[in-house]
């Protein structure tokens, strides 16, 4: 027995010794003090830890932190950074293709110690993204223009994703896919259902992870504990393995008024602020020691819009005129949103893009779509409206001009906006009836004729391709002009689609085959350009990034960009407490 533990210590001296090294990736951060507990908010706890199967931002909030791909990104959302890959690089094949390939890191551990390997990403790849039914998104997010998924070919640690046609999104699509270790999953993907089960809230004990924390705890309705992944493969410039804190702890109260009582209290550590709320918190700031962040305008936006497919064919006639949105656009009164519900932390929007974006063109500003009734009266002539002795707006057949607006109640800003869009258009000789609803019940109406106009917002990613389904005509959420094709009581002999939004649909199907960054924003350009010109929807307001943080927080990046499209806790590894 002891010549066999001989043997078993030799054995076991001889892998370590043959253990491939980890190739770090080095983060531009130093002198962060190790250790410590960052305590965060949240409204809600997660549904699942499987990142295929969940579809809920509560769920996506906790798993980002466990789960690394093969690239990152930059502090404006913008997938180009080393990850996983410690080199991606991208080439035009002479078949008219495209090639993606990806250098994996040696020496990648998960958090339970097994190896992180190219086979890992192969089986993600073949049995999870290609396997029939296996996402709850299906698989359009990595397929090209022709409904084709890339070739995968494995040379060494290199990864070669090869596509027939010409594909610019490898790097976004592929160099953020969500990897799961082969060792855990290999006997649970026989079926959808297998698969969809695993990793649930009740297996939280099981679940490793590959990102800079795992989650060891949750307690519905009270928390949610993150711990520190001792194998994650990023180190400081001065050679601490990171993240720096041992914990992330988010605490799930009953809402936003709750979250902002637990940070005056101290229980949680940083705090997005809404506008509303920013003179409070900001009349505490010196006597608390807090830090707060004034950035530019988050990604987030309301807009109006107007129902293209209305049951009612005057409205419809009304809607679909650019003249008449125009002129809406011109008396909605976005500074007194601003000045009103905002407190004056608030950017005007004339476009589906604001300067956060990376893809942002200012050349929308020159439309000029500030407040004038004068304006506003003059593109309401200009389509052929006209007004009778009492003031009230008649269209070119007499008709008087009465609609509705909707919104989902409970949203404050949602429920302000409509209100002043009533007051503003009233001047206009307008008639709007308000009706808040529920939100499930918005939702719903979307996908009927039953609506006139709506306030309404959406979330996406920044590059604009991702909101095909928006904005294509046959887009599953081309909400305002729903195509035949698409929901089946729209009369094809009704159906109407004007120069703009055909000119836009083309934009959405060639971008993705266009490999030039400077034709591709020469698209986008042209997009918003459309999309603000002819104010297909009416975008309304954009608060200000707000946070406030106790003091003895230090953020990866001290002097964040005014834009900061990722927000305050991007690289969430590099933050620490003093």
């Amino acid at each position: 027995m002891k010549k066999f533990f001989v043997i078993m210590l030799v054995m076991a001296a001889a892998l370590f010794m043959f253990a491939e090294e980890t190739e770090w990736l080095i983060r531009d951060v130093e002198g962060g003090v190790k250790g410590g507990t960052l305590y965060l908010g949240s409204t809600s706890g997660p549904k699942t830890l499987n990142a295929y199967w969940s579809q809920e931002s509560s769920s996506r909030d906790i798993y980002k932190y466990m789960y690394e791909s093969l690239m990152g990104s930059d502090n404006k959302a913008q997938v180009n950074q080393p990850a996983l890959a410690k080199r991606f690089w991208r080439e035009e094949t002479a078949d008219g293709g495209t090639a993606y390939y990806f250098e994996l890191r040696k020496g990648l551990k998960w958090s339970d110690g097994q190896p992180l390997t190219v086979e890992d990403i192969v089986f993600t790849y073949e049995n999870i993204i290609k396997g029939d039914g296996m996402t709850a998104d299906g698989v359009e997010t990595y397929q090209d223009t022709e409904g084709n998924l890339p070739e995968l070919t494995v040379d060494g640690n290199i990864l070669k994703f090869k596509y027939p046609t010409k594909y610019r999104f490898g790097y976004d699509s592929l160099g953020g896919i969500t990897i799961m270790p082969k060792h855990i999953f290999k006997d649970k993907v026989d079926s959808p259902e297998s698969f969809a089960q695993m990793w649930t809230i009740e297996q939280i004990g099981d679940i490793i992870s590959s990102g800079p924390y795992i989650v060891t705890e949750y307690r519905e309705g009270v928390r949610v504990v993150l711990e520190r992944n001792p194998y994650y493969f990023i180190k400081s410039k001065d050679g601490v393995q990171l993240p720096y804190l041992d914990k992330l702890v988010f605490l799930i109260v009953q809402d936003t008024n709750t979250m902002r009582l637990k940070f005056e209290a101290g229980d949680i550590d940083i705090l997005q602020i809404s506008a509303a709320d920013y003179p409070a918190i900001k009349a505490q700031q010196v006597e608390k020691n807090w830090n707060i962040i004034v950035g530019g305008p988050n990604a987030s936006s309301q807009f109006i819009g107007f129902n293209f497919n209305a049951k009612d064919p005057i409205h419809r006639e009304w809607f679909r005129n650019d003249n008449f949105r125009l002129a809406m656009s011109f008396a909605f009164d976005r500074e007194t949103i601003i000045d009103t519900l905002y407190n004056g932390l608030g950017e005007p929007m004339y476009g589906p893009r604001n300067r956060t974006s990376a893809f942002y063109n200012p050349e929308i500003e020159s439309f000029g779509f500030r407040y004038s009734i004068a304006k506003a009266k003059r593109y309401l002539q200009q389509a052929g409206f006209t007004w009778n002795s009492q003031g009230q707006l008649l269209d070119w057949d007499g008709n008087v001009v009465e609609f509705e607006i909707t919104t989902n109640s409970g949203s404050n800003a949602r429920e302000e906006i409509a209100n002043i869009f009533v007051d503003s258009v009233q001047k206009l000789g307008i008639n709007v009836n308000y009706r808040p609803v529920q939100f499930n019940t918005l939702v719903q109406n979307l996908y009927s004729a039953n609506w006139d106009s709506l306030i309404l917002g959406l979330q996406g990613g920044d590059d604009p391709a991702w909101g095909t389904n928006v904005w294509s005509l046959n887009g599953g959420l081309h909400f305002w002009n729903w195509s035949p094709e698409v929901q089946d009581w729209v009369d094809p002999n009704e159906y109407y689609i004007s120069d703009a939004e055909k000119r836009i649909d083309e934009i959405m199907k060639i971008n993705r085959s266009v490999m030039d960054p400077a034709k591709v924003q020469d698209l986008w350009d042209e997009w918003q350009m459309l999309a603000a010109g002819k104010q297909i929807l009416v975008y309304t307001v954009s608060q200000n990034y707000l946070v406030a943080m106790k003091d003895d927080i230090v953020i990866f990046n001290p002097e964040p960009s005014p834009l900061y499209g990722a927000g305050v806790l991007w690289n969430i590894e590099a933050i620490y407490k003093k």
